[in-house]
């Protein structure tokens, strides 16, 4: 039922010049001077016929432009509405780089110091010193990877487990290690709020959102279900049937590591501007924010085969920063349950590629690794296809 459901859904693959990157206009090839987009699409068709894989949107974006755009799947799994370039899913993780940009604008504009030390009241932590404003959004505190996570999906406040977090032992001095946070991260939101005297949910909307013309993105679980179009999680990775899930989060209690809820359109938008090859960021934003400020020994070491290609990773203010074959990449991924978001970008030549799923599955994890090397010559781009043979 479901793959017939599925094989009717509209799958669009398109390929847009510039002066229509916002239209619904389908072109069934590449542009001929991105040949590798043949096989993009080939390779994306071939993760679409996992049935785990419910919806999927995803863009290719060269020289500041989209010249590729794919579409398929469903909402909801059995329910027949396709996904489109203006369904909202959750972002995740990838929200860090709206908060780490946020914090690129305040201190450009000397709203904020980050090389201040956090207050006392909003993160206390063990050892000789506070960690400052840099290295909890670099995550750079010292405290185990992802501390207390758990209790934030348990339902604990944030706050409660903010004051906790000062009886943790650190496993480097402040300042001296990598280890992801999110809890931790969220002490910046406190940050935000006393420099501007606004909520920071409402900051992040009317200093970014807004001003930059992201058509439909929103904040929290309440946004994203009022959306005309929006996406069901579908939580499980061994499971055996998709059934349409509830996209309530404790995370939404954080929004500044998890809260935003992103279209395609929305992703495309936010990648030009980082790229800038659309206004908004100034040059020397774009360079503060996307400077690696951490070595992320644990990160580069987690990627496993993928090391073949990428020698040293980072971490700057919201953002991964990636050494692939010489090339830097600025990067981010996002992952609650039922959903997946990636965003990375070379903006040295303007390249971009952006998706996002509203599923628990592997494949859809492996799509920009193929997509660099399909663009790069650099391998034959056989990630996604090895990753769904293992499966």
């Amino acid at each position: 039922m479901f793959r017939s459901v599925l094989s009717a859904l509209c799958l669009a693959v398109l390929v847009l010049p510039p002066a229509v990157a916002g239209d619904d206009a389908a072109s069934p090839s590449a542009r001929p001077e991105y040949p590798y987009l043949d096989t993009v699409r080939e390779r994306l068709d071939a993760a679409m016929a996992d049935r785990r894989v419910v919806g999927l949107v995803a863009a290719v974006i060269e020289n500041g432009e989209p010249v590729f755009v794919y579409t398929h799947g469903e909402t909801a799994a059995g329910s027949g509405e396709p996904v489109t370039r203006r369904t909202l899913f959750r972002a995740a993780s990838v929200s860090k780089t709206f908060t780490g940009t946020l914090l690129g604008l305040l201190e450009a504009e000397g709203l904020v110091d980050l090389a201040a030390p956090v207050p006392g009241d909003v993160l206390r932590l063990e050892g000789s010193r506070q960690p400052t404003l840099e290295e909890i959004a670099s995550h750079r505190t010292g405290l185990p990877p992802n501390a207390y996570d758990l209790d934030l999906e348990a339902g604990q406040s944030p706050e409660r487990i903010r004051r906790r977090l000062a009886q943790v032992d650190l496993l480097c001095p402040v300042g001296d290690c990598y280890t992801y946070q999110n809890v931790a991260f969220s002490a910046l939101e406190s940050i935000v709020e006393t420099a501007t005297g606004e909520d920071f949910s409402t900051v992040l909307r009317t200093r970014l959102i807004e001003p930059l013309g992201l058509p439909g993105a929103s904040l929290g679980a309440d946004a994203l279900t009022s959306a005309p179009s929006w996406a069901r999680p579908h939580s499980g990775w061994r499971r055996v049937s998709n059934r349409p899930g509830d996209p309530d989060t404790h995370y939404d209690r954080i929004p500044s590591a998890s809260g935003v809820n992103l279209s395609l359109d929305d992703l495309i938008v936010w990648a030009q501007v980082q790229l800038g090859t659309r206004p908004g960021l100034a040059d020397s934003v774009r360079s503060r924010i996307h400077s690696p400020l951490t070595e992320t020994l644990r990160e580069t070491r987690r990627l496993g085969d993928l090391r073949q290609r990428v020698d040293n990773t980072w971490y700057g203010l919201g953002w991964r920063i990636y050494d692939w074959e010489g090339r830097t990449l600025v990067l981010h991924s996002g992952y609650l349950s039922g959903y997946g978001a990636q965003i990375v970008l070379e903006p040295a030549t303007g390249f971009a590629f952006v998706a996002l799923w509203n599923s628990d599955n592997r494949p859809a994890w492996w799509l920009w690794p193929t997509v660099m090397d399909l663009r790069t010559g650099d391998g034959p781009g056989e990630w996604l296809t090895e990753r769904i043979e293992e499966d």
